[in-house]
């Protein structure tokens, strides 16, 4: 599973944990139903990975995803290019919503 993150999101995900005090945690992702393309993405932080989650690492940050959710986000871009919201670029979506939140299978 293949997932790559931007400096500025990366930068972003860090400083969010630390925010929150749940440095060493993990960042989720998964993909949920939602969003105006039927899929969204949901990003939170976990402290552990689950025993089925493939485990990515990218620089600093380690991320999990669900076997489900993995199927849907390999080789998935994410970039930060406003401080609002996160941008994914997916290579699997057939169709996906101006702001990038949101797509369809």
């Amino acid at each position: 599973m293949q997932l790559t993150l931007t400096a500025r999101a990366s930068e972003a995900i860090a400083a969010r944990a630390r925010d929150a005090d749940v440095s060493g945690w993990l960042l989720r992702i998964a993909v949920v139903a939602g969003g105006c393309n039927g899929l969204t993405y949901d990003l939170y932080f976990i402290p552990e990975a689950g025993p089925e989650d493939a485990v990515v690492e990218t620089g600093t940050l380690r991320i999990a995803v669900d076997p489900a959710s993995a199927r849907l986000l390999d080789g998935t871009a994410i970039d930060l290019p406003r401080a609002e919201s996160f941008r994914f670029q997916n290579p699997r979506a057939r169709k996906s919503c101006s702001c990038g939140a949101s797509f369809e299978e």
